[in-house]
């Protein structure tokens, strides 16, 4: 066999290695709506448009209550989510959302959301907090920071660890969800509102 073929038939069979390695990497999705119904292994939701989706559950699936909060909850110690429109800093915030101790970390640092065109979520420690009207906050995550402008009538929420007695018909859901190599999604994490509070992210 010549050297050529050699290298040919090589290179051939490492773009089918690459090839199977992307496809057997799972890809994460959000999905946002209304429980319809709920089961063991199963979670069915109304999205905004109007159709259904059902998902897989499985043992390690993970439950987080949401419940509505208050701008004053923000503390210096607290780690905060900002849901912001694109623009220079200060951002304006959408929504907010304070984390319990045990879920600090979530989400650390800035990335592209798919709220809304240009939407962004960050996430850090509070490095600044000047009250007022608008109310300014300052994240600290990694090594870098973002600020944001709060307005009055803010949405605010807390997240904390929940239970799958959460997802009853009618509360507000959003699924952080992989699809498989066979392509199905299961759901690794559910945010569930709390008493009609709805996830901000």
């Amino acid at each position: 066999m010549t050297t050529s073929v050699t290298r040919f038939l090589l290179a051939a069979l490492l773009m089918v290695v690459a090839a199977t390695a992307v496809r057997a990497q799972p890809t994460t999705a959000r999905f946002r709506g209304i429980v319809e119904w709920a089961e063991a292994d199963r979670i069915q939701i109304r999205r905004p448009g109007g159709s259904t989706l059902t998902l897989r559950m499985n043992p390690r699936t993970r439950v987080f209550a949401v419940t509505e909060a208050a701008l004053r909850n923000i503390k210096p110690e607290s780690y905060v989510s900002v849901l912001a429109a694109s623009g220079p800093e200060p951002r304006r915030a959408k929504a907010v959302t304070l984390y319990s101790p045990s879920e600090r970390g979530f989400e650390a640092g800035a990335q592209p959301w798919d709220t809304d065109p240009g939407a962004t979520l960050t996430a850090g420690w509070v490095a600044d907090l000047k009250g007022g009207r608008p109310l300014r906050l300052t994240l600290g995550y990694g090594g870098g920071q973002s600020s944001f402008e709060i307005p009055a009538g803010t949405p605010v929420t807390a997240i904390a660890p929940g239970e799958k007695a959460l997802l009853e018909p009618g509360a507000a859901v959003t699924l952080f969800a992989q699809s498989g190599p066979d392509g199905a999604l299961s759901v690794g994490t559910i945010a569930a509102g709390r008493q009609g509070a709805v996830p901000s992210f």
